[in-house]
């Protein structure tokens, strides 16, 4: 059995949630697809690499260097940026450039520039479906698969997102939702940036407690790199669709992903936010379900992202279920 890191305790999380230094250094490197797109990664400690997977679509893993930074006991952290997002190269000019599969090409792309027999996969929210997707395609390379506020497929990004919010809207902002029913109605889309504002100014949709987000990141913003560039909405629109907080019919209008979940029979951790009105609790539940070794864990005080709002215990829950898997694994 190959030695194991030293495991993080609650006192050392605590210290750092409360501001004291901690300075991880990242290499940076960069990976090519098998249809010649160079991909971005930058990685932290050592042992089995953790490829990091963000959200959007149009996130990189910069975003999720706030919270997830502290995992690096547990392996190799690998923040994968997808093509067109982060510091990876920018493709939209090509036809049908954005797309889950081509995401899943970034994936295996990294893991060979590794070197990694098998890795294990995290996705948050949209990176959730490549996660999954990469687990059940990319079984023999695959350890572990963990997902935050899942969605497994297009339909439910529909049903639960996109209606989920706007009758969200219509029940508890009723003002802003009247507002936002008359510019749409007079031909106005949900990609143009005075509609696109009035959905992504309101933390009630992603937190169910607010103040989380300025009390975490304050204490996170080091830890991002300042040079990556922000979230690409030209690979969400492509993806989503042109009317993206309307309509899906994007790239990823077909992709269902469900019924093929129980192609990876390996350990499975799926986590959400109780009060998830992205990605509500109702996914996780089916996402743990269509998965043969899934272990299933709801944070009762949160949202769309439990890692902000539960820090503490994410990072627990984690890390044990991180732990279990890497001192399974025969050297």
């Amino acid at each position: 059995m190959r030695q194991q890191p030293h495991r993080p305790g609650l006192c050392v999380c605590l210290a750092i949630l409360s501001g004291v230094a901690f300075a991880p250094t990242a290499e940076a490197e960069y990976a090519t697809t098998d249809d010649g797109v160079r991909v971005y990664y930058d990685t932290m400690g050592a042992g089995v690499p953790i490829v990091i997977i963000a959200g959007g679509p149009g996130g990189s893993g910069n975003g999720l260097r706030y919270t997830h930074t502290l995992l690096q006991s547990c392996g190799r952290l690998v923040f994968l940026h997808n093509r067109g997002r982060g510091r990876s190269e920018n493709v939209s000019d090509r036809p049908n450039a954005y797309t889950l599969e081509n995401d899943l090409r970034d994936v295996e792309a990294v893991r060979r520039a590794l070197g990694a027999e098998r890795i294990i996969v995290y996705g948050h929210s949209y990176g959730s479906m490549v996660a999954m997707a990469y687990a059940s395609r990319y079984s023999q390379h695959t350890l572990a698969l963990i997902t935050t506020a899942g969605v497994h497929g297009a339909r439910v990004w529909q049903d639960r997102n996109i209606d989920g919010v706007k009758q969200f809207l219509r029940h508890h902002y009723p003002k802003r939702w009247l507002q936002i029913a008359e510019l749409h109605d007079a031909g106005h889309l949900t990609s143009e940036p005075r509609l696109a504002a009035m959905f992504d100014e309101l933390d009630a949709l992603y937190l169910f407690d607010i103040e989380s987000r300025e009390r975490v990141i304050g204490q996170f913003t080091e830890y991002r790199d300042p040079k990556t560039v922000g979230f690409n909405r030209n690979v969400y629109h492509m993806m989503i669709g042109s009317d993206p907080e309307w309509t899906l019919d994007g790239t990823l209008r077909d992709v269902e992903l469900l019924s093929e979940l129980g192609n990876f029979t390996g350990p499975s951790l799926i986590l959400g936010g109780r009060h998830d009105r992205i990605c509500p609790p109702v996914n996780q539940v089916e996402i743990a379900t269509a998965l043969p070794n899934a272990r299933l864990v709801f944070f009762e005080q949160s949202g769309h992202a439990p890692f902000f709002e539960e820090p503490l215990r994410f990072l627990r829950v984690v890390s044990d279920f991180l732990h279990e898997v890497v001192e399974q694994e025969p050297d």
